[in-house]
């Protein structure tokens, strides 16, 4: 689990380290001495950026120019790599690597991405941008894609269009108004995702923290995977059609609220020691399917008799199909040896999502919104 959730910082760390090719030769250069290092670039339209330093925030924003432009007031210099391999230099570079240096790096190139400084950058709007820094945060808005890493810091990102993938160490994540597919991984801190829309049918949606708390609200994808050690797992609106979405908590609780008219199938896997407990009218289905039993058989719960506790002389029947009064709770059962996890299947409406969910020390709720 952790190794995933540091796949990501590694993978941008990596790709963020490439640098191979020839000095751009396009450029303009604006140095306001005592003020701040600027320079600026003419690029494709769709171009991918890199950016890295060890420390310092950086701010990314997309616009409607064919051009990048780099601006610090720590910087004593900044220059630019053209990364892609090419024979007609006269082209507009599609792959650019900005270098940023300082008194502590001096200005030797091989010293890329150990300036401390904060940077902020202009991108076009069709642009990709790899961002990187140990101790900072990130903010990047308005791009195609985004790749951002941070060791100590927080990522926010908004307006992306194509994808984005981040990873934080010790930081929280934030990502609004966005769409395509969706990485998101922080070891230390939260994750929250706002407004988040599919740009294709394949676009997952993928978060995992080892110790933060995940919120999402309005995401729209059709398959969604969370994964947690140790936080509260909150997802809010409706489901996507036919949407398959799965949630892994170790000790932490999961709260869905939905739609009183959602339709989902139910599946889940839950520590003996807590409770599912459901809003909404959930039909019961063995891993057999038994045939309904009549209905003079059939057993409800009502929201009075949750918390009454079968005697001795009664033990309670097992759950049988058919509907369940709404809201009900999926009681304990009766303790048995090596006896840690029962598994639930239930319907509800047409079952046309599918929830899968694994907690293992905390309680799953169902609510309706």
């Amino acid at each position: 689990m952790k190794n995933r959730l540091f796949a990501v910082c590694a993978v941008a760390g990596l790709v963020l380290s490439l640098a191979v090719a020839a000095l751009a030769h396009d450029e303009k250069s604006e140095t306001k001495p005592g003020e701040k290092v600027e320079r600026s670039l003419a690029v494709d339209a769709q171009a991918v950026v890199t950016l890295c330093v060890a420390s310092g925030t950086l701010r990314v924003r997309g616009w409607e120019k064919s051009e990048i432009r780099v601006r610090s007031i720590d910087a004593t210099q900044i220059d630019f790599r053209r990364i892609e391999k090419t024979r007609d230099m006269s082209r507009p570079p599609s792959r650019i690597d900005v270098m940023v240096l300082n008194k502590s790096t001096g200005i030797n190139p091989k010293f890329d991405c150990r300036a401390i400084a904060d940077v902020d950058m202009e991108v076009p709007a069709g642009a990709t941008v790899q961002v990187q820094t140990r101790d900072g945060d990130i903010v990047i808005a308005g791009v195609a894609g985004a790749y951002a890493g941070s060791q100590n810091g927080d990522i926010t990102i908004e307006r992306a269009t194509k994808l984005v993938e981040a990873g934080s160490v010790g930081g929280s994540i934030s990502l609004k108004d966005s769409s395509g597919r969706i990485n998101l991984s922080s070891a230390g801190g939260g994750v929250e995702a706002i407004n988040i829309r599919a740009a294709s049918d394949d676009d997952t949606f993928e978060v995992g923290t080892v110790s933060g708390d995940i919120q999402l609200d309005r995401v729209s994808n059709p398959k969604v995977t969370v994964k947690t050690v140790n936080g509260t797992v909150t997802m809010s609106g409706p489901l996507a059609k036919s949407g398959s979405y799965g949630f892994t908590n170790m000790t932490g609780d999961i709260v869905l609220a939905m739609p009183h008219d959602a339709s989902f199938q139910l599946n889940a896997k839950v520590s003996d020691k807590h409770d599912i407990v459901s809003e909404f009218n959930l039909k019961y289905l063995s891993d057999a399917t038994p045939p309904p039993p009549p209905p003079a058989k059939i057993k409800t719960k009502t929201p009075e008799a949750k918390g009454k506790t079968p005697t001795p002389a009664q033990p309670p029947e097992p759950p049988k199909s058919g509907p369940v009064i709404a809201p009900i709770v999926v009681q304990k059962p009766v303790p048995a040896a090596a006896y840690v996890l029962r598994r639930v299947t239930a319907v509800c409406g047409t079952g046309d999502a599918s929830i899968s969910v694994a907690s293992f020390g905390g309680t799953v709720r169902l609510k309706k919104i």
